[in-house]
């Protein structure tokens, strides 16, 4: 039941993304999102408690029955106008404001942290979509990140990260393989030639193709590229020895917080999960 509840939190996450944006196709987009993490918790409780619903039964059917088996639920009054939104969205193309999706987020996270608590006995923080990554080796990494997270280490989580991040698009290099590191090696031969000491064109041209290669590999995920371009100025880079062993190199010297390192294991448990769908 665990990942069910998992399930309607990352549900709930999408629809957030949405509601930042400004405009009123996102928000109605939002306003769904909202509404279908609610549907999927109640039909966690109908599962969880053995009730017998109708087949085909609506959201607003199911709400009244799981109701009248005794089981308290909190915001009702809240649930019933974002399912009111979400119909006129979705059914009859009404658009809502640009902001009034921010409404809704904060309805629908108050009764998914109250409900999560008081019918599951989980907190709703606590919860972490890391147990959504099937990928054992990046799942691991990320886990270790929290940890990280949690003991005030930020460093340490950024490294974890950036790991976890080569480990994912490294899964796509027998569909877009990654630029032959030798090309870099051929200033060193340029640089024989008198004139042209300290030539970086070649390094400066590997860098270019890997990042234009990841660019690409966003776009076939279909992430935001808000999230792509954070996660490439942020974390450091990381490579993988021929040992096994892993090693990170930091950019300067940028200091790491709870919120950026959060948002990375954020970003990286969607990439995770998209990744899923393609390979």
């Amino acid at each position: 039941m665990v990942k069910q509840l998992l399930l309607c939190k990352r549900v709930f996450g999408e629809g957030v993304a949405f509601a930042e944006r400004s405009d009123s196709v996102s928000s109605g987009l939002a306003i769904s999102l909202f509404q279908d993490s609610v549907e999927m918790y109640v039909w966690a409780l109908v599962k969880e408690k053995n009730i017998s619903v109708k087949d085909g039964a609506p959201f607003m059917g199911n709400l009244e029955t799981v109701q009248k088996t005794g089981v308290v639920l909190e915001h009702v009054a809240k649930l019933i106008e974002l399912n009111k939104a979400r119909v006129g969205f979705k059914h009859y193309g009404n658009l809502p404001a640009p902001d009034e999706a921010g409404k809704f987020q904060t309805y629908v996270e108050d009764f998914l942290r109250t409900s999560f608590q008081n019918h599951f006995s989980q907190d709703f923080d606590d919860l972490s979509l890391v147990d959504l990554v099937s990928d054992v080796g990046v799942q691991k990494r990320l886990k270790e990140a929290e940890r990280s997270i949690e003991a005030g280490d930020f460093y340490k989580a950024a490294t974890e990260a950036a790991i976890a991040k080569t480990m994912l698009f490294t899964k796509l290099d027998n569909f877009f393989p990654k630029v032959d590191r030798n090309l870099r090696d051929v200033d060193s031969i340029v640089n024989k030639i008198p004139g042209t000491r300290h030539t970086r064109t070649f390094q400066s041209l590997t860098e270019y193709l890997e990042v234009v290669r990841e660019v690409t590999l966003a776009a076939l995920l279909k992430l935001p590229l808000q999230d792509y371009t954070f996660l490439r100025n942020v974390l450091p880079a990381a490579f993988q020895m021929m040992s096994g062993e892993w090693r990170t190199q930091s950019f300067g010297a940028r200091q790491y917080d709870e919120t950026m390192c959060k948002r990375a294991v954020a970003c990286l448990v969607n990439i995770s999960i998209r990744l899923e769908s393609v390979i």
